[in-house]
């Protein structure tokens, strides 16, 4: 070969760091159409389990499988592009051997996961996740549930797909690796810094995207097919994800102070059903339209009726004189993903856990929305923001909904939050849907503008730039989207057999108290809760029974007269002769409120944090029992 020909050749090689680019590159999609393909094999190989009705979901579950196939795929490149970079300046022998090394790692790593997927998945109904790590520690446990499967195919498999899967890889992703050149000098420089920034944006297919809530469950759930749903999972990507969470999980109960009998007598007690004593009725009409709006953030200390600031929510003040309000209800939790499962499934919070983002526990839930499907209810529930967020849309996807509407329906003019589309805009679209919706109809909305940063789309009332003040100005203007849908609500044909319940998520430590008074908790779980709509029998009313958002479900299902099975936490509010409390855990403490005072507790330091008048050991005891209680359901799901 003439020099001039070694010269050309030389010419068209690619340089150091485009070389390592292509090959990154040819890795991450590789590994997406490897993924695809083992789709496939999941549904070849459990066709039998997917019920006929639910086939024509199949090919949707391939496009939204796709998004968490690709954050898998990047995972696995940025082992690739941890090799690149340390070897831009070292011989290729030494390149190949590593990579070669990694490649059938890899091969026998992710097939072996994908076919323990494949063959634990008929006794589990879920994609493989952390609690493989539970079997592999009891072998004998682990080959018992084994045996029910086809072992034997599976690890036929696996001696099939290992050396094909490496073989393809090489042949498709590592082309060209013999002729590679080895940069030297500046140039080493140069290709691994260019090498390291481009590989770094692998970053954002990790985490799924750019858009505001990270990749989880939700994000691929797509249908009211659970099959589906589980479908469009990565195997690989709920295994790595859910083996991280659980180094953060409670393994054991940490509360648990009172002996099981002891327990069980508080408990018992608390939920004792008074014989005889009826509900009281509140509605005229026996199946009502319900429109639930979840507002974000409500707390009482900005309604003035419940002795709150004057002025901030002048049309649910309006408006509560025209229907039942509810002036003594706590938030259960303090966080959206803990209220909205207070209100839809009337699960207490529990300390530093959010049920709603176990995906496994919180189907083992009830829900508000399934029991009106099942009643005969058309269900919806609409969110101006990402449903991904927090994992809702897995949670209200196995939740009865019959539709779901997030960001994606609003049109990009209407997107103008940081989280989404404004109250207004999402109020609007509601009353345009429920013109057109079948009845009777159980319609949940849930507002965002009232949440941080508080951005809203006019112009402020109250003059500051302080957090509180822009807490108030957002709710102002939460409030006007609100009595804005009631007016108009209240012209349409269907007002009349309609019952609208207003109900926070959770309170809020803002507005903060003027002065150097102190807030106590109980004050900032404080909520507010207004039933209005011409289903009402009575009007200008108020219910000063003490209860938690754990409560408005059994107490709505009563009213409609559809049974709460499952409701073990929460009581109807209008049963005459129940117990009267409520009880929220923040932290490591438990607070419990009756009749006669309030009292919050450390379970931790052993210590009382606040206490009224009134409060004493009873107090103490019952909120340790609720707390204790509490937890040990949720693990136990």
């Amino acid at each position: 070969m003439t020099a001039a020909v070694r010269d050309e050749g030389a010419a068209r090689q690619p340089s150091v760091w485009m070389f390592r680019i292509r090959l990154l590159l040819r890795t991450l999609l590789f590994w997406v159409l490897w993924f695809t393909a083992a789709r496939g094999l999941f549904y070849g190989w459990h066709w039998s389990l997917l019920p006929a009705a639910e086939r024509s979901e199949v090919a949707a579950s391939f496009l939204h499988g796709a998004r968490m196939d690709l954050a898998t795929a990047s995972y696995i490149a940025a082992l690739t592009w941890l090799v690149l970079v340390l070897t831009v300046a070292v011989p290729m022998r030494i390149t190949r051997r590593m990579l070669g090394a990694l490649d059938l790692g890899l091969a026998a790593v992710v097939t072996t996961v994908m076919l323990t997927d494949l063959g634990t998945f008929p006794a589990w109904r879920r994609r493989l996740d952390a609690s493989l790590w539970t079997y592999l520690a009891t072998p004998n446990e682990a080959y018992a549930s084994a045996s029910s499967t086809s072992v034997v195919p599976l690890v036929w498999l696996l001696l099939l797909l290992v050396p094909l899967t490496w073989w393809a890889h090489r042949r498709f992703a590592r082309g060209g690796l013999a002729a590679a050149q080895v940069a030297t000098g500046w140039e080493a420089v140069r290709a691994t810094t260019l090498v390291f920034a481009t590989g770094a944006l692998l970053a954002i297919p990790i985490r799924g995207g750019i858009q505001w809530t990270p990749i989880n469950e939700s994000t691929v759930a797509f249908s009211h097919s659970a099959m589906a749903n589980d479908a469009a999972q990565n195997p690989g990507w709920t295994l790595i994800e859910s083996t991280i969470s659980a180094q953060h999980r409670p393994v054991g109960n940490p509360y648990a102070v009172l002996p099981d009998s002891a327990l069980r007598q508080v408990l018992d007690s608390l939920y004792a059903t008074p014989a005889g004593r009826e509900t009281r009725a509140l509605l005229r009409v026996a199946r009502p339209n319900v429109v639930l709006i979840v507002w974000e953030s409500f707390t009482a200390k900005v309604v003035a009726r419940l002795g709150g600031r004057a002025g901030v929510t002048p049309q649910f003040d309006r408006w509560s004189h025209q229907g039942v309000l509810f002036d003594s209800l706590f938030a259960s939790g303090e966080r959206s993903a803990q209220g909205l499962v207070s209100l839809l499934s009337g699960f207490p919070s529990v300390p530093t856990e959010a049920i709603m983002n176990r995906a496994q526990k919180a189907a083992s839930l009830p829900q508000l929305g399934r029991q009106l499907h099942e009643a005969g209810y058309r269900t919806s529930y609409t969110y101006g923001g990402e449903l991904a967020f927090a994992n809702m849309k897995s949670y209200l996807l196995r939740g009865g909904f019959d539709t779901l509407a997030g960001i994606e329906v609003f049109d990009a003019a209407e997107r103008n939050s940081k989280w989404g589309a404004h109250d207004h805009v999402v109020l609007g679209r509601t009353l345009t849907h429920l013109r057109q919706e079948a009845r009777p109809f159980f319609a949940t909305v849930f507002t965002l503008s009232s949440h941080e940063p508080f951005e809203v789309p006019v112009a402020p009332v109250f003059a500051g730039r302080d957090e509180s003040t822009q807490f108030l100005n957002a709710h102002h203007y939460t409030d006007a989207s609100v009595g804005a849908f009631l007016d108009s609500a209240s012209r349409q044909p269907w007002w009349d057999s309609t019952l609208v319940v207003i109900v926070a998520d959770h309170g809020s430590p803002l507005p903060i108290p003027v002065g150097d008074s102190a807030e106590s908790l109980v004050r900032r779980h404080h909520i507010p809760m207004l039933w209005v709509g011409g289903a009402l029998r009575v009007r200008d009313t108020v219910v000063h029974r003490i209860g938690g958002s754990v409560d408005v479900a059994p107490t709505l299902l009563a009213q409609l007269g559809v049974p709460a099975t499952g409701f073990r936490w929460g009581r109807d509010l209008l049963r005459t002769g129940a117990p009267e409390f409520a009880y929220f855990a923040h932290d490591d403490a438990v607070a419990y409120i009756d009749r006669q005072g309030f009292l919050v507790y450390d379970e931790r330091a052993r210590r009382v944090l606040e206490r009224s008048a009134g409060a004493g050991p009873v107090h103490q005891r019952n909120g340790s029992a609720l707390l204790q209680g509490t937890f040990a359901d949720y693990l136990a799901r």
